[in-house]
């Protein structure tokens, strides 16, 4: 089974509050498609590990909506398209750990991290953020 774990983290990234986003490479493969859905038709879903990952594009958006069991991605078309982008830098990458970091998000973090093949082992325990 893939990986795919998403958790809010406080103090994470050189003090800064972050959603880290952390995949195997298959779990890449799996979201990437989803957001891909979702940037052509407006909308897409994903179930993973009981957890349900819902995209919506939408004007000017650049927000995650977290709870334990659901997820909801509200990204504009340029913000999707990078995001987009960034998996498949992950996908290409050399056959070692490796992130991509997305800027500029508006909540629950101002920092997206994604996440290849790192954190993989470990299980944050569920933050809500505030």
């Amino acid at each position: 089974m893939s990986v795919i774990r998403i958790n809010y983290l406080a103090n994470f990234h050189y003090g800064d509050d972050v959603v880290l986003l952390t995949m195997d490479r298959a779990g890449v493969f799996e979201f990437q498609a989803a957001l891909r859905d979702a940037a052509q038709t407006g909308d897409a879903r994903l179930e993973h590990a009981g957890v349900v990952h819902e995209f919506h594009i939408e004007a000017d958006a650049a927000d995650i909506e977290l709870q334990p069991t659901r997820v909801v991605w509200r990204l504009d078309q340029s913000r999707a398209t990078e995001i987009i982008e960034d998996l498949t830098g992950l996908e290409d990458g050399e056959h070692r750990p490796c992130h991509q970091y997305v800027d500029d998000m508006r909540t629950p973090a101002e920092v997206l991290i994604l996440s290849r093949d790192e954190y993989v082992d470990v299980s944050y325990p569920w933050a809500q953020p505030p």
